[in-house]
């Protein structure tokens, strides 16, 4: 039986983006078989001095760009400016996560990356985006989780509001990256046609507000965090047993139904309080208090026995060690060791086409002895429509 061959296999992608957003975006691309092409500065990126470090080397900075080739290019130099067009010439996609304008004033706007190659894919993840008010405005994570309101409903019941506990900020537009790529290609498969693409953290956080947006825009309800309890299903949150919280996620009629009879609460089906979803959720602090009293004598180990038992879905309040460390991720192989014996996490994606073994990070300008070669291939050259048979 042949290898299955990674999906973009041949597919070129130019990485010139630091930190978190970029790198991601470009990672998964590297995951799924693209030769990725890291660009650095001479002074590299700022994501190699985030730490925790490992032999001396940032963790931070190794998770984001593995199985990528690395070369250092001084864009502000004229001779590496010519490299650096050469290499755009011979690329399928570009990742840059500059502020809007940066990259145009060494040379390089959108506009001259699709003139040197009409086919390119080039996508650009900013905070703002590259068009409205506050485009030419500097942003980080932090900055729009709190501006897109994401902050806002986010946090202990009642507030304030507090932040994400992981850079959702960037790792949101960074999906929205990837799938703009594979979307692209596609496309450029049918006009041979390449395109600049606009992904704005703002954008990608304000997109997945899903129903508290739904709310706002529909409800005179006041918006505002529920901590562990979801705003509209109840009983669906974190609740107190004997020895500790349990998560239970009740969001369906079937669901309480269960749930009341595996806790010997048949009055809950006849409370016109609990009748519905939407009653429950609106009596939410009642509901709480009661689970919470069915709960008080039963250790955690009972209750996600007996729930699950009922096929309620139920579950741990695990640490982050206590995750990575579970059976069922491990059994996943979401904790991988590299090579190197470098522990790291493996992406969120499960295809035949992606990537098993991971490369470490690559040194600064580890691969500038390949950057001649490159230069010395043909230019890619725009394709016609692709035939359909």
């Amino acid at each position: 039986m042949t290898a299955e061959k990674p999906a973009l296999e041949g597919v070129r992608v130019l990485d010139l983006s630091r930190v978190l957003s970029g790198p991601l975006c470009a990672r998964m691309l590297a995951d799924l078989g693209a030769e990725v092409i890291k660009v650095e500065s001479p002074a590299g990126d700022d994501g190699r001095r985030f730490g925790p470090f490992v032999d001396g080397d940032s963790s931070f900075h190794r998770h984001l760009n593995r199985n990528k080739l690395g070369i250092t290019l001084d864009l502000k130099n004229p001779d590496d400016q010519d490299r650096f067009a050469g290499l755009v010439a011979r690329s399928d996609v570009l990742v840059e996560n500059f502020r809007p304008g940066v990259l145009g004033r060494l040379g390089f706007p959108p506009d001259e990356l699709l003139r040197l190659n009409p086919a390119l894919v080039a996508v650009s993840i900013s905070g703002f985006g590259q068009s409205g008010p506050l485009a030419d405005r500097p942003a980080y994570d932090l900055i729009v989780q709190a501006m897109s309101g994401l902050m806002s409903v986010t946090g202990p019941d009642g507030g304030p509001g507090v932040r994400v506990g992981v850079s959702i900020g960037d790792i949101v537009p960074a999906l929205y990256g990837v799938v703009a790529v594979l979307s692209a290609l596609y496309q450029r498969d049918r006009t041979g046609r390449g395109q600049h693409i606009d992904v704005s953290m703002f954008d990608g956080l304000v997109s997945v507000l899903e129903s508290v947006a739904m709310r706002a825009m529909h409800t005179d309800e006041d918006v505002h965090p529920t901590g562990g309890h979801h705003a509209i299903s109840a009983p669906y949150g974190t609740f107190e047993a004997k020895d500790g919280p349990v998560a239970i996620a009740v969001a369906s009629d079937a669901l309480f139904a269960r749930l009341a009879g595996v806790l010997d609460r048949p009055g809950w089906l006849t409370d016109d309080r609990y009748t519905t979803d939407a009653d429950r959720g609106r009596h939410r602090t009642e509901l709480q208090a009661e689970v919470e009293e069915a709960l008080a004598g039963l250790t955690r180990a009972n209750v996600l026995e007996r729930l699950a038992a009922a096929r309620v879905p139920c579950g741990p309040v695990l640490g982050v060690r206590e995750a990575l460390a579970h059976p069922h991720a491990l059994a996943r192989g979401l904790v991988r060791d590299e090579p190197d014996g470098f522990r790291t996490l493996a992406g969120g994606v499960r295809t035949t086409g992606t990537v098993e073994e991971f490369r470490p990070a690559p040194r600064p300008g580890e691969h500038d002895h390949l950057v001649a070669a490159w230069l010395a291939e043909e230019p890619r050259r725009p394709s016609g429509p692709a035939r359909r048979e």
